[in-house]
């Protein structure tokens, strides 16, 4: 107990940064690669903090590497004491009259123009040396990010209800199906299963709001879709059915600029069936935001995703 006790009282930044980096990214290379160190380093690093707290932290297997149940234990007191640094920065900033602050944000795709355009850009001009962390990633991810203190806020569809989340802002986001204006699959509205069924489409992964809403009626009304493409990539969901090639479906807000100008149109499908998705701003339970996260939630708020 005592050999543990000092070796958490002298945890090595670089030791912890190596850890931390390789079970968030999964194998030993990509952590070398955000980091900038040879991969050898990374694990020499790793070895020595298991030494030092005399326990294994990370297992490695054919597809990478994981932490170990002593390994969670850490990348949970390493994300509170992150977040305890965080908001003494934010007590800091306050008195500098907010000249200064970062927020880490997680964000679903098909959130970033609705982000950028109606909340960032008015944010970052009224507070221009507050800086972001941005990460990028599906409704899992989103969730991940948040409730391990890795980003302070979260924007994502369809998020499940856990104890762990707070929600601050949620609307509801009904899907349609999205065609290629006067292309060959812009048919008479609405459109019913069977159709949706018979034509070529491109949908997200179960990991992904979206995907997991699809997966549901598929497994309650006994169909398959069609998929020929499954991507997380909204840009590639959007360029599958700019070029004719099939639908997709997304939330109305997601496409919001292609509606307007025309290349794409929206179709009804039937309510009855699709369950109503909801897109959420969230945040961890019980964490503490820092100053300048306070702020930007009411800028968020008035994002199309939440009107």
């Amino acid at each position: 107990m005592l050999r543990y006790k000092q070796g958490m009282q002298n945890l090595d930044p670089r030791q912890t940064s190596c850890f931390l980096t390789a079970v968030q990214r999964g194998t030993v290379r990509a952590a070398a690669e955000q980091l900038a160190l040879e991969p050898s380093t990374i694990s020499r690093n790793i070895a020595a903090l298991e030494k030092v707290l005399a326990t294994t932290l990370i297992e490695r297997g054919r597809l990478g590497v994981r932490a170990t149940e002593a390994g969670t234990l850490l990348v949970a007191f390493l994300s509170q004491q992150q977040g305890a640094l965080d908001l003494l920065q934010s007590e800091f900033d306050a008195l500098a009259n907010m000249k200064r602050g970062k927020v880490s944000i997680a964000v679903g795709e098909g959130f970033i123009g609705d982000f950028f355009d109606n909340a960032l850009a008015a944010f970052s001009s009224t507070y221009p040396d507050i800086t972001f962390a941005l990460t990028v990633g599906s409704t899992e991810d989103v969730l991940y990010q948040v409730t391990s203190e890795q980003a302070h806020l979260g924007l994502a569809y369809n998020v499940p209800n856990t104890p762990q989340i707070r929600v601050h802002a949620t609307s509801t986001q009904p899907l349609v199906a999205l065609v290629k204006r006067q292309g060959i699959y812009d048919i008479a509205q609405p459109l019913a299963l069977d159709e949706l069924a018979e034509m070529r489409c491109a949908i997200p992964p179960q990991s992904f709001g979206i995907g997991a809403l699809l997966a549901t009626v598929e497994a309650q009304q006994g169909v398959r879709f069609r998929a020929v493409i499954e991507t997380g990539s909204i840009s590639a969901l959007k360029a599958f059915v700019r070029n004719d090639m099939g639908y997709t479906i997304l939330p109305r807000f997601v496409v919001e600029s292609e509606l307007s100008a025309g290349t794409l149109v929206a179709r009804a499908i039937p309510t009855e069936i699709f369950p109503d998705g909801q897109s959420s701003l969230i945040r961890k339970e019980g964490r503490k935001l820092p100053q300048a996260a306070q702020l930007l939630i009411k800028h968020l708020k008035s994002m199309s995703a939440f009107s």
